[in-house]
């Protein structure tokens, strides 16, 4: 199998992307619900910003962003059972999709960022003389 290394970019978008993938029926059925993609952004949000102001480390960054994709894995496993029946006692088939592709990006996000060499965590590249 090929090692492709996506840009840092790619990866944050895809952390992004787990953490909102949710179909909006999903809130209807559980409005409690609605909290955690804002909450999830929020912590993405404080691990980019804490590293480019230099107030995290690089490897604090790795592990907040990597704890945020673990807890959105972890939430989406506890919540899909419960919630695959609609109260009409319908199949949610858009809501085991959306959480299957949330949870398969969210282990590819953990796995790629645990195996980037520390300095390519970096969104600047810092020259030292």
């Amino acid at each position: 199998m090929r090692n492709v290394r996506l840009p840092m970019a790619v990866l944050v978008a895809l952390q992004v992307i787990a953490v909102i993938l949710y179909p909006l029926s999903y809130f209807r059925m559980a409005p409690q619900a609605a909290v955690l993609p804002p909450a999830f952004l929020l912590l993405l949000t404080l691990a980019i910003v804490g590293f480019n102001t230099g107030t995290l480390s690089l490897s604090g960054t790795r592990s907040l962003m990597i704890f945020v994709q673990g807890l959105n894995a972890v939430v989406r496993l506890m919540t899909l059972l419960p919630n695959l029946k609609t109260p009409a006692n319908e199949w949610a088939w858009g809501l085991l999709a959306a959480q299957i592709v949330a949870l398969a990006l969210s282990w590819y996000t953990m796995v790629a960022l645990e195996h980037r060499p520390l300095d390519e965590l970096r969104f600047r590249k810092t020259t030292e003389a």
